[in-house]
């Protein structure tokens, strides 16, 4: 899902761009107007100039029109446009704390012979802007003022060599046009700077918005629309540069995804096929093995009678030449005996495909009940022990006191465990030694519940790592060979693994090759049932001794 756009990009650039038009057009229109506000001031700078000017050149007489030294710090009235003092080099010491600017301007001329006027600004009890300008009146002036060689003034020092202050003159004047003029330069500064910043705006706008963004959104709309599915639409963007490249990108990068999708679907379809193929493969071969399963459990029942006949007439046979000496009895007595092991060795066989058959149907059944350890362990090491003095092995039981009972199906894990130690005194050596032993299974810091390890230990051969997992599966002997020398249909360890499953329990081995083996059972203290789906999980099995 698309984020939304809090500010586009139009937006954006008109912000950006529009600041910066306002900020460029404001720093110059702020120099203009300081440079025409400056031109305001120098109209009347200029008029007390000439005016000073000419009173210096004798131009023009002033007469009652020069005001004494005591309205030198008086304000001009509000009424009165211009005001003259004239203030002789005698009479400095009357505007002493009186009037800065004055005070100010004698200063400076002293200090400087070549300065001749200052000007500044003022306001009136009115708070009206005038204006005031002094001009100084050196020694060289007053022969100017006063008639010149005509009047028979002749100075004491010789003008190039000294020309000290004698006097300033003091011009206080307004200018009524000063403030219109500064207002109308103001109007006309604004209105120029708005127009401006909007016409700026405004070419930064359509620049911005047919040049740049124009092409960003038409790319936008065909990528939404691709987003949605459709895979046809094409872009069309003739700029003649960079956009028209991304156009043309774009348009290549759909024609290899429209192609990918193409392929895309082709393999899906085929590939449904295959799954609908698999499926009714899946089914077929389930319902084979299924009636694979009941046959073998049929034909497998339907075989023990006959073979329980032939070992029981066997038997009797048997029985009957037990007493006999002669020597075509004691012939006898070797093909009864053959009978009976290769019918017990039949019989087996047939048992061993029935529960097999069973398990793989799905009619094997849980029998549950509490058990007793101790009870169960004892009564499976007398069943074996006349096997194992027979092969003069050593048995040993090895459970603790007082261990909890176990609510399992005990037909089932008898069979694990006597599996486990028919194999082992099968494959121990003359004199070896075979151990039962049962107890609470040690916490493993899973967090699993209560488990209870039923094990067998051997001094057989042991079993290579390599083998450890193929002993498992059906029909497996480590010794292929037509002359092995033990016997079995290497369908105990299969049958007890599946067993082992339907208990919720784990078989685990430890082995090695020189140093025997350790076929263990680890089962739950408490099995519940389960329920069991009408055909079963492909899974791939974990190896023995795995958690």
């Amino acid at each position: 899902m698309s984020k939304s756009v809090r500010l586009t990009l139009a937006n954006k650039c008109l912000l950006l761009f529009g600041g910066a038009v306002v900020l460029i057009l404001a720093s110059a229109l702020v120099v203009v107007a300081l440079r025409m506000q400056t031109l305001v001031q120098h109209g009347p700078k200029k008029r007390a100039r000439d005016f000073a000017n000419a009173y210096i050149a004798d131009e023009i007489q002033l007469g009652s029109a020069l005001k004494s030294a005591r309205d030198l710090h008086t304000v001009l009235p509000p009424d009165e446009d211009l005001k003259l003092v004239y203030l002789p080099r005698g009479e400095f010491s009357y505007v002493e704390d009186e009037d800065e600017f004055v005070e100010s301007a004698i200063e400076y001329f002293q200090l400087r012979a070549g300065s001749t006027e200052r000007f500044t600004t003022a306001v009136d009890a009115d708070n009206e802007r005038y204006y005031r300008y002094i001009r100084a009146i050196r020694r060289s002036d007053l022969a100017t003022i006063r008639g010149g060689a005509a009047a028979g003034f002749r100075p004491m020092v010789e003008v190039g060599i000294a020309n000290p202050l004698d006097g300033i003159l003091l011009i206080d004047l307004r200018d009524p046009d000063a403030p219109v003029e500064q207002a109308v330069n103001i109007i006309y500064l604004t209105a120029a700077g708005i127009a401006s910043g909007l016409l700026a705006i405004f070419v930064f706008w359509y620049i911005t918005t047919r040049l740049i963004l124009s092409p960003i959104r038409l790319l936008r709309d065909y990528a939404g629309a691709v987003s949605e599915g459709n895979l046809n639409i094409r872009s069309d963007i003739n700029t003649g540069d960079e956009y028209e490249q991304l156009s043309d990108m774009f348009n290549h990068m759909l024609d290899n995804i429209r192609k990918s999708d193409q392929d895309l679907r082709s393999i899906n379809k085929s590939l449904d096929l295959k799954l609908g193929e698999l499926a009714e493969s899946n089914i077929a071969l389930y319902e084979a093995n299924k009636i694979k399963g009941e046959f073998l459990a049929n034909v497998s029942h339907e075989l023990r009678t006959p073979l329980n006949s032939i070992n029981g007439f066997a038997e009797v046979l048997a029985e009957t030449f037990a007493e006999s000496i002669s020597p075509a009895d004691e012939k006898r007595k070797r093909y009864i005996n053959n009978i009976m092991k290769s019918s017990r060795q039949l019989l087996d066989l047939i048992n061993d495909l029935l529960d097999l058959a069973k398990i793989e149907a799905g009619r094997l059944e849980l029998h549950l009940s509490s058990v007793s350890v101790s009870d169960m362990t004892e009564g499976l090491i007398n069943l074996m022990r006349p096997q194992a003095e027979k092969a003069q092995i050593g048995l040993e039981l090895d459970v603790p006191m007082n261990l909890p009972t176990v609510h399992t199906d005990a037909g089932k894990l008898q069979q694990i465990l006597f599996n486990f130690l028919s194999n082992a005194i099968k494959f121990s050596p003359a004199g070896g030694k075979v151990t039962l032993s049962a107890g609470l299974d040690e916490e493993d810091g899973s967090g699993r519940k209560q488990m209870m390890r039923f094990a067998v230990r051997d001094d057989g051969p042991g079993i290579a790592t390599e083998d450890q997992l193929r002993i498992f599966e059906k029909f497996t002997q480590l010794d292929t060979s037509t002359t092995r020398e033990y016997g079995g249909t290497g369908l105990g360890l299969t049958i007890s693994k599946e067993l082992a499953d339907m208990l919720q329990g784990e078989i685990t081995l430890d082995s090695d090759t020189g140093r025997g083996a350790e076929f263990a059972i680890i089962v739950p203290m408490n099995l519940e049932r389960k329920v069991v789906p009408l055909m079963p999980d492909l899974r791939v099995d974990k190896p023995v001794g795995e958690g």
